[in-house]
């Protein structure tokens, strides 16, 4: 293993400290900056290249396929999800 791995980890630890040092508003707002930060992390087309990816994923496939057997057993157990209940959350 080499040293600079080492100094990466210390380096990355430092910036969580920072980050998490932040008044609220600056990590918002350090949130929505990071696609910019890292635009090879975050492609120009977000999520429609995210949503047209094909690539299959059975764990989640799965995952989806119980929640919406549950779903249909008993729908009155999951909790609505609208523009009002997201707006009421803030």
């Amino acid at each position: 293993m080499s040293l600079t791995h080492f100094s990466f980890v210390k380096s990355l630890q430092e910036i969580e400290e920072a980050i998490a040092k932040l008044p609220a508003k600056a990590r918002r707002q350090l949130v929505q900056d990071i696609p910019a930060l890292c635009p090879d992390a975050f492609p120009a087309d977000g999520w429609d290249a995210i949503l047209r990816d094909e690539t299959p994923r059975p764990a989640l496939s799965s995952l989806l396929d119980k929640l919406d057997a549950q779903y249909q057993q008993k729908p009155e157990s999951f909790l609505p999800l609208n523009d009002k209940s997201l707006r009421s959350k803030k």
